[in-house]
């Protein structure tokens, strides 16, 4: 589930413009309680399951029993119940392939919209549906620059933006990102420099951060903001 994007840094001095491209790499989403898994084998569809991680952490495998899979990622997990089925002499070659069919996690939606706070994260949500799970925007929205603040493991956060107005209108080479469990989604009123207010008042007061260059993340503009 990894994605990587780069784009070029601000040219603010000769020292940066010789600068190489900005990197932000996403982790990979790790399993937690709550998360609906589909587990499905090609070669070995008896041990198909379908079914939640535990509140333990664990998933039963036909024929095997609980595996532990939370704090693993897919391609991990994979690996685990694979070994374990090997080990248990049940299958020698049965690789999984594992999707994420219902997170058990949340966002967190606010700004301009119509029922702002926290909604379930269902696989492959975009930020036009978290925002339409939120009651949909209001009048005094602006849509061409909704802002998605995401968390790393690390304890460092990065806002990029999307135009929601261009994705539903259709416009040439207009996209929509897909979110992730905690991600916050904020609908600024006017002017993008709320989004910078928002992120002082509820961000940067509770964990002290600081700006870094910004840099693009796909089509999107993107601030880096760490401790």
């Amino acid at each position: 589930m990894s994605l990587a994007a780069s784009g070029q840094t601000p040219a603010a001095s000769p020292q940066a413009a010789s600068a190489p491209p900005a990197h932000y790499i996403l982790e990979e989403y790790r399993l937690a309680p709550g998360d609906e898994l589909s587990i499905n084998f090609p070669n070995n569809a008896e041990l198909n399951h379908v079914g939640p991680v535990g509140p333990d952490g664990r998933v039963p495998i036909p024929l095997l029993g609980n595996v532990l899979l939370a704090g693993d990622t897919s391609t991990q997990a994979a690996s685990v119940i694979a070994n374990a089925l090997r080990d248990a002499g049940i299958a020698a070659n049965a690789v999984p392939d594992i999707t994420i069919v219902r997170y058990g996690t949340t966002v967190y939606v606010g700004g301009q919209v119509k029922s702002p706070g926290a909604i379930q994260l269902a696989s492959g949500m975009d930020v036009l549906q978290a925002i339409i799970a939120a009651g949909g925007m209001m009048d005094t929205a602006r849509t061409g620059q909704v802002a998605i603040i995401r968390r790393t493991s690390d304890n460092h956060a990065n806002v990029f933006y999307v135009s929601v107005k261009d994705y539903t209108k259709g416009r040439p080479n207009a996209a929509i990102a897909t979110l992730e469990p905690r991600d916050v989604v904020f609908v600024p009123r006017s002017k993008i420099t709320e989004v910078d207010m928002w992120v002082d008042e509820y961000i940067n007061k509770t964990i002290p951060f600081s700006r870094s260059l910004g840099y693009s993340f796909g089509n999107y503009p993107v601030t880096t903001v760490a401790k």
